[in-house]
């Protein structure tokens, strides 16, 4: 089962657009290892309609018998705190697959990994407000630059002049307000890393690094 399964798996990879499964799988119609890698990636059972639609320009409809067998046996190796965790870290969300004996488990797994996923997005978006900033700084300070050396030209009459003063009092303006701005993401981005330090260290005893 175990070299079947990873045969589909990395089929499944390859597909692009909307079909769950390829012209050779559908084809070879093994609903069992289908089924269980299914089961072992938390799919609903739901799966197998798509799968139906897959396979029906081949004249190919899914054993429905063998690939609910088969995902009620991988089951158990989604519904695990572990996975919970790994799916909550990454976002995913939770389609009420497990059985009520494995439930429990995956959930509390699931929301120690939501944690993590809530401090990594949070120092993900202030470094983004902090990288925002320094390229509005970067592109201030040259046209800063420009209209200051626009006021010593001497062929700048006494109007432009006027003109570029009232400019460069704008940009400059923004110029600090811009520095404000990376000044608070900075503190936001140096809190969410706290944060993060502090999620890794409770939970990678439990789950291991990542």
């Amino acid at each position: 089962m175990g070299s079947r399964w990873m045969a589909v798996v990395a089929a499944g990879l390859a597909l692009t657009g909307c079909e769950t499964l390829d012209k050779g799988q559908c084809l070879q119609g093994d609903w069992s290892a289908i089924g269980y890698a299914d089961g072992v990636d938390g799919y609903p059972a739901s799966r197998i309609n798509d799968h139906g639609k897959a396979c029906a320009q081949y004249g190919v409809a899914p054993d429905a018998r063998v690939y609910y067998a088969s995902r009620e046996r991988g089951l158990p190796l989604y519904c695990t705190p572990a996975r919970g965790f790994l799916a909550g870290r990454n976002g995913d969300s939770y389609k009420g697959v497990c059985p009520p004996p494995l439930e429990r488990g995956f959930l509390a797994g699931f929301a120690d990994g939501g944690l993590v996923h809530d401090a990594q997005a949070r120092l993900d978006h202030a470094e983004s407000d902090r990288s925002s900033a320094d390229s509005r700084r970067r592109r201030l300070d040259r046209d800063i630059r420009d209209e200051e050396a626009r006021m010593d030209d001497p062929k700048t009459t006494d109007e432009q002049r006027r003109s570029i003063r009232e400019h460069l009092r704008r940009l400059r303006d923004d110029r600090r307000r811009v520095d404000d701005d990376w000044r608070d993401a900075s503190y936001a981005r140096d809190a969410a890393e706290r944060d993060l330090s502090m999620v890794r260290a409770r939970f990678t005893p439990i789950y291991g690094t990542w």
